[in-house]
C-alpha cells in the first residue's frame, strides 16, 4: 500500500481557519453478479475480489428489470484518528477517485454502506446494505472529486466504529450484448481513493494516519 506523507500548511489571517483531513482507503473492493443466460446459478456471485487493483461499476440488463450483469464498488476509510474533531465542524467532504475506465451509465450513486465488511471477504451474495444517499455523479477517466452530502458522514467523526465505508453503483442500466464495466483504482494500485474532510475552526494536529492541509 502506498504510504501517505504529512503535510501541514498554515497562514496567519483574520478569516476563520479550516482544516482539510485525507483519509485514504485501507479497504475496497467489488462484488459481481453475471446471468450468463447459460449458468445457474449467476457466475461470480460468491468470489472476492479484494486483492484487485481495479473495481468495477456496471448496470446491465436483458430488459428492464432483468438483470444480466451487476459490478458494485466499496470502500472504507478509517475514521479513528479523529479525536481532535467534532462531528459539529465538518463542513465538506468530497470523494476523490482516480478512474481508469468510464461508466456507460449516465448516473452513478454514492451511498453509505450501513453494515461491517471485510475487504477479502466481501462478495455479491454477503454484500452489505446500502443506506443514505451521499451523491450522484459520473465516473469520467481521469481523476473526479465528487461532493457528498456531509449529513450522513458527519456521524462517523464522534463514532468512528459506525464508519463503515462507502458504496458505489449504476444507477442507469445499459441493454446490449456486451458492456465494459467502469472501472475505479484501488488501492492496490498506485491510486488508492482518498475521502477529503474539512473541519472549520480546530487547531492543526499532526497525525500519523493520515495527511493534514490547513487553510485560511
Amino acid at each position: 500500500m502506498r504510504k501517505t506523507a504529512i503535510l501541514v500548511l498554515a497562514v496567519v489571517s483574520v478569516a476563520p481557519a479550516t482544516v482539510q483531513v485525507v483519509l485514504e482507503s485501507d479497504g475496497d473492493s467489488y462484488v459481481w453478479y453475471e446471468d450468463n443466460g447459460v449458468d445457474w446459478p449467476p457466475l461470480h456471485i460468491d468470489d472476492n475480489f479484494g486483492g484487485e487493483p481495479l473495481m468495477g461499476v456496471l448496470l446491465q440488463c436483458w430488459a428492464k428489470g432483468l438483470t444480466q450483469e451487476l459490478q458494485m464498488s466499496y470502500m472504507h476509510f478509517d475514521f479513528s484518528g479523529l479525536g481532535e474533531y467534532d462531528a459539529a465542524d465538518l463542513v465538506e467532504a468530497q470523494l476523490v477517485l482516480r478512474v481508469a475506465q468510464a461508466a456507460l451509465g449516465e448516473d452513478q450513486r454514492a451511498y453509505v454502506v450501513t453494515e461491517p465488511w471485510l475487504e477479502m471477504n466481501i462478495t455479491f451474495n454477503n454484500r452489505p446494505e446500502r443506506g443514505a444517499l451521499l451523491a450522484t455523479f459520473h465516473l469520467d477517466v481521469d481523476e473526479i472529486i465528487v461532493d457528498l452530502d456531509v449529513g450522513p458522514i458527519a456521524p462517523w467523526v464522534d463514532a468512528p466504529e459506525t464508519a463503515y465505508g462507502i458504496h458505489i453503483l449504476d444507477h442507469d442500466w445499459w441493454e446490449g450484448d456486451s458492456a465494459t464495466p467502469g472501472r475505479i483504482y484501488t488501492r492496490e494500485s498506485d491510486y488508492a481513493p482518498e475521502l477529503w474532510l474539512t473541519f472549520s475552526g480546530p487547531a492543526v494536529q499532526e497525525s500519523s494516519w493520515g495527511q493534514i492541509k490547513a487553510s485560511f
